[in-house]
């Protein structure tokens, strides 16, 4: 009887170890699938990718908690809504080709194909004005900001994304987009 309780009681425990290694193993082999997902998307965002981020990318929902008027003349973009042009039945949503001008961040610590932690998807504050989680600690004093990685918007930024390797590239006017305002910021913000 003593025996048999000890047998029972090895196998449990062994049965204990076992799923416990079964775990560890598991918990391994899922770190490894994210860890080699991260790298496949860096390899589909291009050479860039392979630069360390200097800043890090927040996410939209950061950046409208203090600008909401800025959102909100955002919202009514092509900038927006660039992601959900994309057309999913010609997978062009996971064509790193699209992605990086129709998502922001892509490849460099904002959207991610696989597996996205923050909505990254369309042209966010991030893709013109850079990587905010160090800047917006202090975006209320300009020199500080612009030190911590704030970008003023150039033709060279536009041109990054609108220019002849899209397939939809028609013609790009800096000066005439500009004068139009990308998005209208309302005239209680602007300076």
């Amino acid at each position: 009887m003593v025996r048999s309780r000890f047998l029972s009681l090895a196998v449990a425990l062994s049965f204990l170890v076992a799923m416990v290694c079964l775990g560890a193993v598991a918990a391994a082999d899922e770190a490894k699938a994210a860890s080699h997902h991260a790298a496949a998307d860096s390899a589909k965002a291009g050479a860039g990718a392979t630069k360390a981020q200097k800043h890090a990318y927040v996410g939209l929902a950061k950046c409208k908690m203090c600008h909401l008027p800025v959102f909100k003349a955002w919202a009514a973009t092509p900038h927006a809504k660039a992601f959900a042009a994309l057309d999913s039945t010609k997978k062009e949503n996971q064509d790193p080709k699209c992605v990086k001008c129709h998502t922001t961040g892509f490849g460099k610590g904002g959207h991610t194909v696989v597996k996205p932690l923050v909505d990254f998807k369309g042209v966010q504050c991030e893709a013109c004005h850079g990587p905010g989680a160090d800047y917006m600690k202090v975006m209320k004093d300009p020199v500080k900001s612009k030190a911590a990685g704030l970008i003023s918007p150039t033709q060279e930024v536009c041109v990054g994304c609108h220019n002849k390797e899209s397939p939809t590239f028609k013609s790009f006017d800096y000066a005439a987009y500009l004068a139009k305002d990308v998005h209208k910021v309302p005239k209680e913000v602007k300076k």
